[in-house]
């Protein structure tokens, strides 16, 4: 057996390092790629302050406190004092005359939660039965935005003894020693309330359980993945085969060159995303609200935009090492902003703008709204409308590179 050649082991380092060196996009992509994806995942997963609107049915009578020879007395009104606490979590309050109007506007206008507080909070809080008769309302269909709704009221509510205890002081002047009705019975019954807020789901809810919530986010993400980087590779190799080349010789237009690979490609991607959404409802047994014939069709404009995007993109890879490196470029980033991971309502406005020029943000919504709420696909004709002219600009911008990359 011949030994072990340093030499030779040295001049096959020496040669893939070269070819690295010669290929400066190559370069970059190696640097700027990591730079990229460090900064969108280090963005999310730190702790931000961001406004959110909720609705808030206001109903509480307060309770009127007698003068005392220390404080001047009057109203006391826990509802308010719990409004200004949510304010101070950066929940802008909406209001609503009442429950039904509230629940009105988180089904079908797009609110995310909201409050009712009934006429006698402030008595029952006052008498001992504590928090009760608050009722959360949360819209549902996003689980990480329902559990930061739900945790910023639950900050509120926790705060609320040591506000009413201040405003007590100020009203009676008696800090906490008045005995019956007064400020320590009241700050008593706050501190260890026997009655829990209601929190009321829309749609979703802690039965529907982690998958389901995922599920049109992972739905998305596949189709897009496999078809992109499928489409990607298929390309490149049909130019470097010289097949682009004898297309471009024949009357066929460039246009339709295009089409008649997105149909080709689609056909396959199209049974791959079938497989995918069949396997999740039923194999995986995530709960499908809506209909399957309209999940589907939203995946198949996704996959459709992944297509397209694919033989774009595949014009700025000269071998298959390249198209890999648009994962981290294209792919990534897309799953981080597209509400996938934090909801767009939490976003930072500038990522939100950039989330709003991602497809898989319109899909992950269209799918959440037909699997999460039961929409139906009527419903969600704007964001695959929105697809559809993902497809024709691609369209238009790979048959504008075929000519000039090809000839």
């Amino acid at each position: 057996m011949n030994s072990v050649s340093l030499r030779r082991i040295g001049a096959i380092t020496v040669r893939i390092i070269s070819q690295f060196r010669r290929d400066p996009r190559t370069i970059a992509l190696i640097v700027v790629a990591p730079i990229l994806v460090m900064t969108l995942l280090g963005y999310i997963t730190t702790e931000k302050r961001t406004t959110l609107t909720i609705g808030i049915v206001d109903l509480d009578q307060g309770f009127t406190l007698p003068p005392t020879p220390a404080g001047p007395g009057g109203q006391l009104v826990l509802g308010a004092e719990l409004g200004r606490l949510l304010e101070e979590r950066d929940l802008t309050l909406q209001t609503y005359p009442d429950e039904t109007a509230l629940l009105q506007s988180v089904r079908n206008e797009g609110l995310k939660g909201g409050l009712v507080i009934p006429a006698g909070f402030t008595t029952e809080v006052l008498t001992g039965k504590g928090f009760s008769g608050l009722r959360l309302v949360v819209e549902g269909s996003d689980s990480v935005l329902s559990a930061d709704i739900a945790r910023r009221f639950g900050q509120s509510v926790q705060l609320l003894p040591e506000a009413v205890a201040a405003r007590l002081s100020e009203l009676t002047g008696l800090g906490s020693g008045t005995p019956g009705v007064g400020p320590g019975a009241a700050v008593a019954g706050l501190l260890k309330p026997p009655g829990q807020p209601k929190v009321d789901y829309v749609y979703g809810g802690p039965a529907l359980g982690s998958l389901s919530y995922f599920a049109p986010g992972f739905v998305a993400f596949a189709a897009f993945f496999f078809t992109f980087l499928l489409t990607c590779v298929s390309f490149l190799r049909e130019r470097s085969s010289g097949t682009m080349e004898r297309l471009l010789a024949s009357p066929v237009k460039r246009a339709e060159i295009v089409l008649g690979y997105l149909l080709g490609f689609g056909f396959f991607a199209l049974i791959q995303s079938l497989i995918i959404l069949l396997f999740t409802v039923y194999v995986l047994q995530a709960k499908l609200a809506g209909s399957l014939a309209s999940a589907f069709a939203i995946e198949a404009a996704l996959v459709a935009v992944a297509v397209v995007m694919g033989i774009f993109f595949s014009f700025f890879a000269r071998n298959e090492l390249q198209v890999i490196q648009f994962i981290p470029i294209v792919i990534i980033p897309q799953v981080v902003v597209s509400g996938f991971v934090v909801p767009l309502e939490t976003m930072w406005a500038p990522l939100r703008w950039l989330a709003y020029a991602m497809p898989m943000t319109y899909a992950n919504r269209a799918l959440r709204a037909v699997i999460i709420r039961g929409s139906d696909l009527g419903s969600t004709l704007g964001d695959v409308g929105i697809l559809i002219g993902f497809v024709v600009l691609f369209t238009l911008l790979a048959a504008r590179l075929i000519k000039r990359q090809v000839a």
